[in-house]
């Protein structure tokens, strides 16, 4: 059984009398990726900025590895690596120089540890080239090693794939991966790019407007989708549906529909053919996580 490595309890953020964020709980497990979704102005930075101690909350708690932000916050914040707003590097030094500097601030990095972390980004052939001759992808994983040398258990990155090309997002998303995979990390991603949340993470938490308004798995969402029955008789069939599988269809022009879980969609259909129902067509599209976020913030735009 995976621990919890970040809990988020009942976060609440008031700014001149006005609450903007309301009761925010999450969690993520060991060696799990969660992406964190919500419009513009929904309240992702402001708990991303408590989370790593850059906010106070007005009130709840956050736990890194067990410590308490309030209670315990250097041991918390010894667990976490970080980019937030991008990484800060020097740029007329070195991509090494700079991973040098940081690690000489922090407890017990040594010379094996950037080294493996240079490789674990792959960053062995320009490493000792200067910052400001890298690419936004070079950066990007030059942020990522910063982030990663003190071998923290949890790793927080907003809008990681900002101004990279699609092959920069594409490697940075299976580096993240092979991290959760191979070294048990855990990671938290806030994006505006929902596509990459549901090639990369595993679970998914939606804000808008302060308030979480969905916790959910990446497999389930995508397991189900809308189907479209056009059939002889609709009421009847409507009220078998229901009957036999508990799910509630709506009438279209263009039959009945329903969100189903796309393995179930089969049996419906033979029920529908065994109780005599003549079905001229049956249509069905695999549910997005786009789909869900525009469901859930009523079309605002991301």
């Amino acid at each position: 059984m995976h621990t919890s490595v970040l809990t988020v309890s009942h976060l609440k953020k008031d700014i001149k009398k006005k609450t903007i964020i309301h009761d925010v709980s999450f969690d993520i497990k060991e060696g799990e990726i969660l992406g964190f979704l919500g419009p513009n102005g929904s309240g992702k930075t402001t708990t991303l900025r408590m989370i790593v101690g850059l906010s106070r909350p007005t009130a709840g708690d956050v736990e890194i590895c067990g410590y308490s932000l309030k209670k315990n916050f250097v041991q918390a914040m010894s667990q976490v690596g970080c980019i937030i707003e991008g990484p800060d590097l020097y740029g007329y030094m070195s991509g090494y120089k700079n991973l040098e500097l940081l690690g000489s601030m922090s407890q017990g990095v040594t010379k094996e540890d950037i080294d493996s972390t240079v490789k674990l980004v792959g960053m062995e052939n320009r490493i000792h080239d200067k910052v400001d001759v890298y690419s936004m992808g070079m950066k990007q994983r030059i942020g990522l090693a910063q982030a990663l040398i003190h071998k923290p258990k949890l790793l927080i990155l907003d809008e990681p794939t900002n101004g990279l090309d699609p092959q920069g997002i594409h490697e940075f998303r299976e580096i993240v991966k092979r991290l959760a995979r191979e070294r048990g990390l855990s990671v938290l991603i806030s994006s505006h790019l929902i596509s990459e949340v549901q090639l990369m993470c595993d679970r998914v938490s939606i804000i808008n407007k302060g308030h979480i308004i969905q916790n959910a798995d990446i497999k389930d969402i995508l397991a189900t989708g809308e189907a479209v029955w056009t059939v002889n008789e609709p009421e009847k069939a409507q009220q078998l549906i229901k009957d036999r599988f508990g799910l509630e269809t709506t009438r279209a022009p263009e039959g009945l529909k329903a969100l189903v879980d796309m393995d179930t969609l089969p049996a419906i259909n033979k029920t529908l053919i065994e109780a005599g129902f003549e079905i001229s067509f049956v249509d069905n599209k695999k549910r997005t996580l786009e789909d869900l976020f525009l469901e859930l913030t009523e079309k605002d735009k991301i």
